[in-house]
């Protein structure tokens, strides 16, 4: 009877261990997969100004900075005035317009074109390098080049 017992427990005792590690090994794995899924590597902030249901409403406002664009998204029209991927840069920009008292509201986006965020990512490395007064040429330039992959 001892021996019964004795087998039957070293079995129940095996299985949890083989279950444990197969648990363990397909977690890790799964694990790794919804890391890779949930990347931050393609997601930028856009800086908005403002949001239209008619695009000439969109152009008048956009008049009121000195750099900015306008993104159609959906039936919307969404003025934009910066647009940051990392936060070093996005800290930057939000000390730079809360100065300027310029309300706006943060958006992310992901966006999978690996050439703009290379061309933004050269631009915040500038950007973080450069003192405030150079700031307005960055953040034009920035625009510009979204502008010309996105909005032609």
């Amino acid at each position: 009877m001892v021996n019964v017992m004795k087998k039957i427990l070293i079995t129940i005792f095996i299985s949890l261990i083989v279950g444990s590690s197969f648990a363990f090994i397909i977690y890790k794995n799964i694990n790794k997969e919804v890391s890779i899924a949930v990347s931050n590597d393609n997601v930028i902030t856009y800086f908005q100004v403002g949001v239209f249901k008619d695009e000439t409403n969109a152009n008048n406002y956009m008049q009121k900075y000195n750099s900015s664009i306008i993104i159609k998204d959906k039936e919307y029209y969404r003025v934009i005035i910066a647009i940051a991927k990392n936060e070093s840069s996005i800290i930057k920009l939000k000390e730079y317009f809360d100065e300027q008292k310029i309300e706006y509201f943060l958006k992310k986006e992901t966006l999978n074109d690996k050439k703009f965020l290379n061309k933004l990512q050269e631009y915040e490395e500038l950007l973080n390098s450069s003192k405030k007064a150079t700031y307005s040429t960055i953040i034009k330039n920035i625009l510009k080049t979204y502008e010309g992959n996105f909005n032609k």
